[in-house]
């Protein structure tokens, strides 16, 4: 086996060694996803991945789907009208992702029949968990799993039953994880609410059962403005006020603070648009400020913002939802920002300037995220140490790198990623399986030893 040792000097500066999570982007990388309304449901219905891809002019790192559990037969009417992209028996068929990429896989599990073992039987969940590992050895998609979501809110019948999730959450863990153990297992709670609602706390399963942390977030209106009907500007850092606590619309407590870097989790936003008001009890509602101007200020409150995504560095897959819905008293939202040409021209320009900048994977980019397990960089970690202050040298072990792989170590600022045995070290990617990510200005002083062992 082939072992290089590194001599890495740290003068004056902490060393940290921070290992990717499974399927996590590198630091500084976003994966941008959608959630496109794939059913025959009027006025968004009949859209399709593809679609999606020719109207943003990229190639989205993910799209979303969902699936009851059990397995529910499809309808082709109210609510849900899947016939389109489900089988009969109520699996998602694999066909509607037709967007030609080897974009990732985000799937929503509703358990809307209940979180008990009568309901939802370990059986079911086996059967889940089979499904989930042939997609991914079939398609070569990577597969995140947003189980039983927003869960803290009332509007599931499995939502504000802490005791029976928990329970449920963690039998799941232990049934699924073995058979699918490359699927990242996403907990999404709804953003709490300013008036208290919506707990995190009670919700959270341990840092051992999770791989991601997810929210939803949406800009309808001020959240004393209920019912919401009228089209505004969101606030300018209200994307940091609901993640963060960051301002009167979010509550007291951060979801970023407490559990992404708490628990050194990537974050995923699992839902997010503005809500453009059409119609408000069967009667239409005025433009107001008007679509491009109420959609553009969510995003541009969000990732389109380089303060935002520099200050919540581990938020690192968003996915927009791009359909219409009737909720809230009754009120008709348009949720998409590719529909109306106006404000997917803009939409299309904060795109265009996350691209230019290097921040997304797109997918068939040739840099998407690679499988990696929970213990797979645990051997590394342990020898690296943890933070170290003042002139330190580190000898950092990188087993299994082939002698012609490359080195790299950028300017101060930047990091150096030592690579799996697939791949060179490069600065700025990701870390592969058995890899670790060095995150403090270094530089590499030479190579101590290389040889065969």
């Amino acid at each position: 086996m082939f072992t290089l040792h590194l001599l890495l000097l740290l003068p004056l500066v902490a060393f940290s060694v921070h290992a990717l999570g499974k399927l996590e982007p590198a630091e500084g990388k976003l994966l941008f996803g959608a959630w496109v309304d794939t059913s025959s449901i009027p006025i968004s219905g009949g859209d399709s991945p593809g679609a999606f891809n020719d109207r943003i002019g990229f190639h989205a790192s993910a799209f979303q789907f969902y699936q009851h559990l059990p397995l529910k037969p499809p309808v082709d009417g109210p609510p849900d009208y899947d016939v389109p992209n489900h089988n009969p028996d109520g699996s998602i068929k694999m066909s509607v992702l037709n967007d030609g990429t080897n974009a990732a896989m985000f799937l929503t599990i509703y358990p809307d029949r209940g979180l008990s073992e009568a309901v939802v039987t370990d059986s079911h969940i086996i059967a889940l968990a089979n499904q989930a590992s042939a997609i991914m050895e079939t398609t070569g998609r990577h597969l995140y799993l947003r189980l039983a979501p927003e869960m803290n809110g009332d509007w599931f019948p499995y939502g504000q039953q802490p005791e029976a999730y928990i329970a449920f959450w963690k039998r799941f863990h232990r049934l699924f994880t073995p058979i699918a153990p490359e699927v990242a297992l996403v907990w999404s709670p709804n953003f709490r609410a300013p008036n208290g609602k919506y707990l995190y706390d009670p919700y959270w399963p341990g840092e051992e059962y999770v791989d991601w942390v997810g929210v939803s977030i949406y800009w309808k209106g001020l959240a004393n403005k209920y019912p919401w009907i009228e089209n505004t500007l969101a606030p300018s850092n209200y994307a940091a006020q609901l993640l963060d606590a960051d301002g009167p619309e979010g509550s007291t407590q951060s979801l970023y603070r407490d559990y992404a870097v708490k628990y050194n989790k990537p974050l995923v936003i699992s839902e997010s648009a503005a809500a453009f008001h059409m119609g408000h009890r069967g009667q239409a509602l005025g433009e107001g400020i008007g679509q491009v101007a109420t959609v553009m200020s969510f995003w541009n409150s969000f990732i389109f913002s380089t303060a935002f995504r520099s200050k919540y560095p581990l938020v690192k897959m968003v996915f927009c939802f791009e359909m219409v819905k009737t909720e809230d008293a009754d009120t008709t939202n348009d949720y998409r920002a590719t529909a109306d040409p106006a404000t997917l021209a803009e939409f299309r320009k904060g795109l265009a300037a996350l691209d230019e900048a290097g921040v997304v994977l797109w997918a068939g980019s040739g840099e998407a995220p690679h499988p990696v397990t929970s213990g797979s960089v645990d051997a590394l970690t342990s020898t690296a140490g943890s933070s170290t202050v003042g002139n330190v040298a580190v000898v950092v072990p990188v087993t299994a790198v082939s002698p012609s792989a490359a080195v790299s170590a950028g300017k101060a600022s930047e990091k150096v990623v030592i690579a799996s045995p697939s791949a060179a070290a490069v600065v700025g990617l990701q870390t592969k399986s058995g890899g670790l990510t060095v995150s403090a200005p270094l530089l590499v002083v030479g190579v101590l030893m290389a040889g065969w062992m």
